[in-house]
């Protein structure tokens, strides 16, 4: 949303307030200067607990809960966005303070393909703000590559040999681009990063960069050769066969062994 709408166009109460700024008059005064709501909603939003057991949604001083009613009562545009395969309850499970809140049509988030939802997302806020995002161009290299993409016999290897990865294709700016696709999942946001970080040192020296998305504990992988189209190649085989082999060292032992010590494995031989 900063990237798209400008870095002052975006509040976020747990990062945009300072220290020694009073909490509720900072949260209470943006919330009334806003044009727009996002109530973001994962599965534990309403069975969050204090420290007595009490559901904090139930608490009047709650942040969440006082945010909503602001929003309710000073007739804010508010988008409810679900995540997380997140559902909007039944009335009776909310106070009703910030009960119409369920009036509204929520908006869900879709982790699988979220390149693509992220995208229309931002552009669904621009229409409700009345706003067109700002576009980005990425500075690509120019192609150098003369490498061919992998043939209908090297894609069925491909499966058998890294039966996690998927072939997808999806529209681009630019036209059709095929990919291999991979979700990992983490026990942690820092086994994600830390991953990313260790993952990035072969990619680096391999010289053939991923497109990859980081959201919380999950790390969401795309591999192509755009040099040739953006289609798959060995190159996109070998980064693929390695970040298989880096993250079995986090599954049965996340914290047991230094994972910056891998070495990379050798490259996946053409058939």
């Amino acid at each position: 949303m900063s990237a798209a709408y400008g870095q002052d166009s975006v509040f976020i109460d747990t990062q945009n307030i300072r220290t020694a700024d009073v909490w509720a008059e900072q949260i209470e005064q943006r919330l009334i200067n806003s044009s727009l709501v996002l109530i973001v909603i994962g599965k534990a939003w309403l069975s969050i607990a204090d420290e007595f057991g009490r559901r904090r949604i139930d608490l009047q001083d709650d942040w969440v809960r006082r945010e909503i009613e602001v929003s309710l009562s000073s007739k804010k545009k508010i988008l409810p966005v679900l995540i997380e395969g997140a559902t909007l309850p039944a009335k009776q499970a909310l106070p009703p303070s910030i009960a119409p809140l369920l009036d509204i049509q929520a908006r869900t988030m879709d982790l699988e393909g979220v390149q693509r939802d992220m995208a229309e997302f931002v552009n669904e806020v621009g229409i409700l703000l009345g706003r067109k995002p700002a576009s980005v161009d990425v500075a690509y290299p120019f192609p150098l590559l003369t490498i061919s993409p992998l043939d209908e016999q090297n894609l069925k290897v491909l499966a058998e040999r890294l039966p996690t990865w998927q072939i997808v294709t999806r529209a681009d700016e630019k036209g059709d681009k095929t990919e291999l696709v991979r979700k990992f999942e983490f026990k942690s946001f820092r086994d994600a990063i830390h991953f990313m970080n260790t993952a990035a040192r072969f990619i680096d020296q391999r010289d053939h960069h991923p497109e990859w998305t980081n959201i919380w504990r999950t790390v969401i992988v795309r591999l192509t050769t755009w040099d040739i189209g953006s289609k798959p190649s060995m190159l996109d085989v070998d980064v693929a066969a390695y970040l298989d082999q880096l993250y079995q060292a986090y599954a049965p032992k996340i914290r047991q062994k230094d994972i910056g010590d891998i070495l990379p494995p050798r490259a996946v031989a053409h058939s």
